[in-house]
């Protein structure tokens, strides 16, 4: 039986070693900065680690006395190496050392299979979608985080089906406030829960004349190219949100985007800000979207309007400005009003 065995090896400070661990040191500050699923830093970093495992490997093998305790990973340099005088310590591991297998006694018993979903015959298509949605929704509201599917999972679920279902439950209407954790079908995570009954929303939106700012913009650039002559610009730009990537982190991306640009937008939430927002598609860019304007809605009641616009695929083409918005229809605000004492 082999086991792995992470040991320390000891190796000489010379000019050649001293220029790669700086270089390693560069490139893992440039990986723990780059973007959600950009791989082109950590690819380096791993690249340049592997070059300084294989000198201490080699250095092991020809002199096994330099075989000594591994650095602590909490303190090491770049997760690697610790120097020490002229002398530096490599975290070196060893996948096939001799060994016996090892058996825990702390066994984890594995989750009870999900609850059969009743199969209905009078609803069909989305609406049968949007009641599954709705009950493993319940499902998580009661117990949150309790197990894998105690959670928001909004993979595959349509883009209005989402929107809507998720306004109706952000909704107060009396309830405690509950945080419910967001995971994808890929088994990703996202880093925020999204919060749920925090709201007391309202259908009704203000007289235009008492807005500081209206805009009209799509959720994604390039995701309807006709609509760009009648929106005033995106909220998203596709290339940055459309990546490979788990699911959970174009998720987070789209959240700390919103929020920051929400904060902007209504000069920190001291503007009365109306967005109409055509969106399509993309699970992970409506959570999140969605998310960071819940939480500013907390933050600053009164000062925000989101209202949702959806695609309707069976729509004419047109070319006046009117039939073109015509044919996104809409849906119920994300509006709350101010407190009074």
């Amino acid at each position: 039986m082999s086991q792995d065995r992470t040991v320390g090896v000891s190796l000489s400070l010379t000019h050649e070693i001293e220029t790669l661990l700086a270089d390693i040191e560069s490139a893992h500050r440039r990986a723990a900065k780059s973007e959600p699923g950009e791989r082109t830093e950590i690819v380096g970093y791993e690249a340049l680690c592997a070059s300084l495992e294989a000198q201490a490997s080699a250095a092991l093998l020809s002199d096994s006395g330099a075989l000594t305790a591994p650095p602590d990973p909490a303190t090491a340099t770049a997760g690697l190496f610790s120097r020490s005088g002229k002398a530096v310590v490599v975290s070196l591991r060893l996948p096939l050392e001799p060994g016996e297998l090892a058996r825990s006694s702390m066994g984890v018993a594995a989750p009870d299979p999900a609850s059969a979903v009743e199969i209905r015959d009078d609803i069909h298509g989305r609406r049968l979608v949007e009641a599954r949605f709705r009950d493993q929704l319940e499902a998580a509201l009661a117990e949150p985080g309790k197990d894998r599917s105690s959670a928001l999972s909004p993979s595959g679920i349509h883009n209005r089906v989402l929107t809507e279902v998720l306004r109706q439950y952000v909704d107060r209407r009396g309830q405690d406030p509950v945080l419910v954790p967001v995971v994808y079908r890929d088994g990703s995570k996202a880093e925020a829960d999204f919060p749920f009954r925090c709201l007391n929303l309202t259908g009704q939106l203000r007289d235009p004349a008492e807005l500081d700012l209206e805009l009209r913009l799509t959720l994604l650039s390039i995701r309807h190219t006709e609509m760009d002559p009648v929106v005033d610009g995106a909220w998203l730009r596709n290339a940055e949100v459309s990546r490979p990537r788990p699911a959970a982190q174009t998720d987070d991306f789209v959240y700390h985007t919103s929020v920051k640009q929400l904060a902007a937008l209504t000069r920190q939430g001291t503007l009365q800000v109306r967005l109409h927002i055509f969106q399509t598609g993309l699970e992970t860019a409506v959570v999140g979207f969605y998310r960071a304007v819940t939480e500013f809605l907390r933050a600053h009641p009164g000062r925000l309007e989101v209202v949702p616009r959806f695609y309707a695929a069976s729509r004419s083409k047109s070319a006046t400005v009117e039939d073109e918005l015509a044919g996104f229809e809409v849906g119920e605000a994300w509006a709350t009003r101010v407190s009074r004492p």
